[in-house]
């Protein structure tokens, strides 16, 4: 049984050239490409936030309203919690200049963006935001600049499968209330920020930032791999339209659950002695028959990193659907299964 380490070896730490990279995703020790987020227009003004993993933690520059100044985030690898938030000024900077770790807001969005970066894609909702004014307190041009937000971020959460209204309150700390069955009920502050994005006029397109909600564009779907994730829709309509099916088997359903197997016991433990962590190596793939019939046989996927992994199961998905004709295959990938810390 092996494993693969959870911290990332370091990155180059300078400014990348043309401030256009995006965070790279490195989770599992494994260096992947550029988280794919595409944020080089966060707002009419075509802001970019750039960003490094590094061994200590994140990098991040050129957040809204801070340009030149460089933020570094100490992360502890174990747990991928944010521990210290440093500003770095750009040269020439007064000593007594206002800073962006004075604004306590701004300073828990950087903490979070820092925590979601094991979940790329979908860690993109934060990093956008950092690139945006934020729709909190008043100041000038305020409903204007609060719409494009909030536009932003709305169609930022449709794009990674995230139900808008929940990523919108998790990045600014708005209030969601959930009874066990029942529909969420989101701030009065949320609907009037989104009414506002419906109403205001980009000057630019004469068109408002948010259009009026159409069910077919605006409504939130379900990725066909879920991931668990807690901003994830919970009632919501497939993204991908459902298939006729025809065969044998339609009208079952074989609904898989993925897993990872542990990481040895000295070894992991001799890595958390040095501060970082490990995970394993394999994915553990359980299933079960809607009727309850007996278990197809079920493989182990050997040696799958965590940035693989969506795309491993999608594959043994439609592996599956063609052993059995007609019948679903669905999965839900544990966060285990993506690296993440279980708690």
């Amino acid at each position: 049984m092996g494993s693969w380490s959870g911290v990332p070896k370091a990155l180059p730490s300078q400014v990348c050239s043309d401030h256009r990279r995006i965070l790279a995703d490195r989770i599992g020790g494994v260096p992947t490409a550029c988280c794919g987020l595409s944020v080089t227009r966060a707002c009419d003004s075509g802001h970019v936030v750039w960003g490094d993993l590094t061994e200590r933690g994140l990098v991040l520059g050129d957040l809204y309203g801070w340009p030149g100044w460089v933020i570094e985030v100490d992360i502890d690898w174990r747990t991928w919690s944010a521990t210290r938030v440093r500003d770095v000024p750009p040269q020439r900077t007064r000593r007594n200049s206002r800073r962006p770790c004075d604004d306590p807001e701004l300073v828990e969005r950087i903490k979070k963006a820092a925590e979601a970066a094991r979940e790329a894609p979908r860690s993109g909702i934060w990093l956008v935001s950092l690139g945006l004014p934020s729709p909190h307190g008043k100041k000038k041009d305020g409903v204007r600049l609060r719409a494009q937000t909030i536009a932003a971020l709305y169609e930022c959460a449709l794009n990674f499968g995230l139900s808008p209204r929940r990523a919108i309150s998790e990045v600014y700390g708005l209030r969601v209330s959930e009874a066990p069955g029942e529909r969420a009920q989101y701030s009065r502050t949320l609907e009037r920020w989104i009414e506002q994005a419906r109403k205001t006029i980009n000057p630019e397109t004469d068109r408002p930032y948010l259009p009026a909600y159409d069910p077919e564009m605006h409504a939130p779907r379900l990725w066909p791999i879920g991931r668990g994730h807690p901003l994830e829709p919970r009632r919501a309509q497939p993204a991908l339209p459902e298939p006729v099916r025809q065969g044998p088997y339609a009208g079952r359903t074989l609904a898989l659950r993925v897993t990872r197997t542990p990481p040895p016991t000295v070894e992991a433990h001799e890595a958390q002695e040095r501060g970082r962590r490990l995970i394993g190596l394999d994915l553990i793939i359980e299933g079960r028959w809607s009727h309850g019939e007996d278990l197809p046989s079920l493989p182990l996927l050997r040696a799958v990193n965590p940035a693989q992994t969506p795309r491993r199961v999608q594959a043994l998905v439609q592996e599956l659907e063609a052993r059995f004709p007609g019948a679903k295959v669905t999965a839900t990938v544990s966060a285990q299964a993506m690296g993440n810390p279980v708690t």
